[in-house]
């Protein structure tokens, strides 16, 4: 596997961290639900996603970073404005899990995402609940 891997590096250099990036938005924008829901007690998993006015968010409008970005910020069902942290985090979350594949080898790179999640995840909560 790890074989594999050192290949597609040797041919394709920029195709796994591009892919590590997406990974790491994708895990930063469930990290933002963890943030917002841990804290109530509230399930990470059901239900899905919603507006601040109860209207469930479509698929296409729940991609990270681009999302907010297309949407400049602003909930499609409602017009109601979405604060600037949830791209920060899935964009932080991206960094770091792309500078984690990039200076260490994969074991470790994995190991180092997955403390970072939790770092993160940890970190934002404690700055809304202290």
């Amino acid at each position: 596997m790890i074989e594999a891997i050192q290949l597609v590096e040797a041919d394709f250099p920029w195709l796994l961290p591009l892919f590590v990036f997406i990974f790491g938005a994708v895990v930063g924008s469930f990290l933002n639900v963890c943030i917002y829901r841990i804290p109530e007690e509230r399930s990470v998993v059901v239900p899905g996603s919603t507006c601040a006015c109860g209207q469930p968010i479509r698929f296409f409008h729940n991609i990270p970073i681009l999302s907010w970005l297309f949407l400049r910020g602003r909930a499609a069902c409602c017009d109601e404005r979405f604060s600037v942290r949830y791209p920060l985090v899935e964009l932080t979350t991206a960094l770091l899990f792309t500078a984690s594949w990039m200076q260490l080898e994969t074991v470790p790179a994995l190991l180092g995402m997955f403390f970072i999640a939790i770092l993160l995840c940890a970190t934002f909560i404690d700055l809304d609940h202290m």
